[in-house]
């Protein structure tokens, strides 16, 4: 947590500070390299994957977060939030939401994701 700290710090003085467009988007590019993730997560028994991809927006640090079982569905859950702790779990919910939709959950399995 320290890391990433120092990193929002870094990069928050190379947003304010007046300097070359190319310095802003190298310190940005070691800020996504080390805020980006990727990783897998069980939903229903089916084996999903995640990704977490920070976005810089009007000069605030968002994290756009993309859920997806290939195994079981094409359908992806989506999110966007300024929380890189709740970005996943956000997606899985929307992942939720349209899976019901499209009638591939009950309501009740839906109902664990959605509270």
């Amino acid at each position: 947590m320290a890391r990433v700290s120092l990193l929002l710090i870094v990069l928050s003085i190379a947003l304010v500070t007046p300097s070359q467009g190319f310095v802003k988007e190298l310190l940005f590019r070691k800020v996504k390299d080390t805020l980006l993730e990727d990783g897998t997560t069980e939903i229903l028994d089916h084996v999903c994957n995640y990704r977490v991809t920070p976005l810089l927006q009007n000069s605030e640090l968002y994290f756009k977060g993309d859920v997806w079982c290939p195994s079981w569905t094409v359908i992806k859950g989506e999110s966007l939030t300024r929380s890189r702790t709740r970005v996943v779990n956000r997606a899985i919910a929307d992942f939720a939401r349209k899976a019901l939709a499209e009638g591939l959950v009950t309501q009740e399995d839906a109902r664990l994701f959605l509270e």
